[in-house]
């Protein structure tokens, strides 16, 4: 194919000249990650950090603008604080903070401007910014095979979403969801089922 064919393919089709990027990317990403899967994508991320202790799997897209960040706290851990599976596909704007454990299942979708913590801040009677004070409860996430996550849904620590689940836009889970559930709402409650 000439130059300005190629040129022209990947401005009909730009996940096209993405998969090109990510390949010359490929190198790079080995590097920063505990391990990166084969033909996986991650587009020109806004932040990452500690990203030595996460794993990404196969054919993953993980698109522009993703803050991934495994926080300090899991560093020591012999295993990836952040693991995400195969066929992962995560929308731009999507942010992740790992302090302890985050599993997101093989066949996950997860919306735009959605975001998941294992983390919550304590506020203490100290009178200091939550910041200063530091204090924090951690809880693992699991967010189960195939299951579909919405836009702008937020995932809080200890939520256990099941496999082949449809979390609605804008919903925030935290505790159990079930296999096969439809969960909306704040926070996310299960209102069907994808039997």
């Amino acid at each position: 194919m000439s130059l300005s064919g190629q040129l022209r393919v990947w401005r009909e089709e730009p996940l096209k000249a993405v998969a090109a990027e990510a390949r010359l990317m490929r190198p790079r990403r080995l590097r920063q990650f505990a391990s990166f899967g084969e033909s996986s994508i991650l587009h020109r991320p806004m932040w990452l950090y500690g990203t030595a202790h996460a794993s990404v799997g196969s054919n993953c897209l993980l698109m522009h603008q993703a803050w991934l960040s495994v926080e300090r706290s899991a560093w020591d851990d012999d295993v990836p604080a952040l693991r995400i599976g195969d066929r992962v596909t995560l929308r731009p704007f999507f942010a992740v903070s790992a302090s302890f454990s985050i599993d997101i299942e093989d066949g996950v979708s997860i919306g735009a401007s959605s975001s998941v913590y294992d983390s919550n801040h304590v506020v203490r009677a100290s009178g200091r910014s939550i910041l200063d004070d530091g204090g924090s409860t951690v809880a693992a996430v699991r967010i189960g095979a195939g299951s579909w996550i919405g836009d702008r849904v937020t995932v809080l620590a200890g939520a256990d979403i099941g496999t082949n689940c449809t979390i609605g836009a804008g919903a925030v889970v935290r505790g159990t969801i079930p296999d096969n559930s439809i969960a909306v709402g704040i926070p996310a409650r299960v209102i069907g089922n994808n039997d």
